[in-house]
């Protein structure tokens, strides 16, 4: 297989997994149980798959590496289960994108912890995102109708920021371990980690749990298998075989494809200062990943 080959192959694996965590904020609005609940389910049903992988895949992490792993997956599971709050008190397009700010926290983590150094195109780039996340916070202000105009619509935007800040603790860790350990075994200890933490944020809230139709169940399952499984494996494959600018380009599908759904099914249209925001914000982005690689 030639190089161009490979990277073909690669871009197109990161553009679909993209393209199926974008269908992870539809499903979570159009799901029978509570939002937590939901996300307990699609990683509950991933983890058979997932423990086959991590047993097939070598080197096994080591007893600390696991504990790592646990704490990692512990980050990840607050980072969607405020995400999946907030997509019920803010905007599909607005949670999506704000918790998509991860980059920009992780920058900031590397050079807190990891004494990285921070460009002055790392620092406009981090602006620039954050003056996009504000500017979308005014327009779902303005907005009126739906969750969008809602009382508590800012505090949905805050919890997506917050949930970036969490996702970005978690790459954190899987960067510390992702060289000795598989991605298998990050995976897996990863969900499970996550599905506790889901769990336990269902009870505590009082969500409806078990979904009640056929209809509700096919679609935790098919999180599960398409979004958790076949989304993130396949994210986890191109993102390792590409550049960084060019993974951080493919992986705007997720919102994309958020957006446009949001839009069909619950007609939350952008308007013009959404739509301004949103390209500050994949901007800011995109500034900060080239940069960093």
């Amino acid at each position: 297989m030639s190089g161009h080959d490979g990277r073909g192959k690669a871009a197109l694996a990161a553009l679909t997994g993209a393209s199926l965590i974008g269908l992870a904020p539809i499903a979570i609005r159009l799901s029978e149980v509570g939002p937590n609940a939901t996300n307990f389910w699609r990683f509950l049903f991933a983890l058979p798959i997932l423990a086959v992988w991590a047993a097939m895949s070598r080197p096994i992490p080591s007893r600390t590496q696991t504990l790592w792993l646990v704490l990692g997956g512990a980050l990840f599971g607050l980072e969607i289960s405020l995400w999946a709050v907030a997509l019920n008190l803010t905007t599909i397009t607005n949670a999506t994108l704000l918790v998509n700010l991860t980059p920009v926290f992780a920058a900031l983590f590397g050079w807190l912890w990891l004494k990285e150094r921070l460009s002055p195109a790392i620092l406009a780039g981090g602006a620039v995102a954050l003056v996009g996340a504000v500017t979308l916070a005014l327009a779902r202000a303005q907005s009126g109708s739906g969750p969008a105009a809602a009382e508590h619509g800012w505090l949905g935007d805050l919890l997506s920021l917050l949930g970036a800040v969490f996702y970005a603790g978690y790459l954190m860790v899987v960067r510390a371990m992702g060289k000795t350990v598989s991605v298998g075994a990050v995976m897996f200890w990863a969900t499970l980690a996550a599905a506790c933490v889901a769990g336990a944020m269902s009870l505590a809230l009082g969500e409806v749990l078990l979904p009640q139709t056929w209809f509700g169940w096919a679609l935790v399952i098919g999180l599960g298998l398409w979004v958790q499984v076949g989304g993130q494996g396949l994210i986890a494959y191109g993102v390792g075989r590409l550049p960084i600018v060019v993974s951080t380009v493919l992986l705007w599908m997720q919102p994309l494809v958020a957006a446009a759904l949001s839009w069909i099914l619950f007609d939350e249209a952008l308007s013009a200062t959404a739509l301004f925001g949103a390209a500050l914000v994949l901007a800011g982005i995109f500034a900060v990943q080239r940069s960093r690689q």
